[in-house]
């Protein structure tokens, strides 16, 4: 019985390892070979921003500031954005929704909305796309003051250095 139960569980075990080697190299399996695929990454779209992070300075809670990050596809084809998500519901970004061509600029505009967001804030917005890398980030700060504090403490809050 311990034979049979011994020979049970060693196939058992050959037969997970045979799968589990299996299932790994499937992953690792594109359909392209290493050279088409450092052909199709020098052929991609490539996002040239002006500016990747902006400072919106001091606020008083309940404003509302936007910026527009200008970007130019420098790359060897057309830059299509396929997702830009934000780190919370005080963000809010628009993107083109057409293709970008190889030389053309275009935009993406960030809304920030300081409601309820009293403090230093410092908030990420992803852009996904199809250029090399296929993932940007940009990021904004800014300094959101209560709307009851008074001016003479916002100066004296400004006066402090930054560290």
């Amino acid at each position: 019985m311990k034979k049979v139960f011994l020979a049970l569980t060693s196939t058992i075990i050959i037969a997970g390892m045979n799968f589990s080697c299996n299932l790994i190299d499937s992953k690792n399996q594109t359909g392209m070979s290493k050279e088409d695929s450092l052909a199709a990454m020098a052929n991609a779209p490539v996002m040239e921003f002006d500016k990747e992070v902006v400072d919106f300075g001091t606020l008083t809670e309940g404003d509302t500031v936007s910026h527009v990050f200008k970007f130019k596809n420098i790359g060897k084809s057309a830059l299509t954005i396929t997702d830009v998500q934000v780190q919370c519901g005080c963000t809010v970004a628009s993107k083109p929704d057409h293709p970008i061509g190889v030389g053309q600029s275009d935009q993406i505009t960030v809304r920030f909305n300081s409601q309820g967001k009293a403090g230093t804030n410092k908030k990420f917005v992803t852009i996904y796309s199809n250029a090399n890398p296929p993932q940007t980030v940009l990021a904004f700060t800014a300094i959101v003051y209560g709307k009851n504090i008074s001016d003479s403490t916002k100066a004296n809050l400004n006066s402090i250095p930054n560290l």
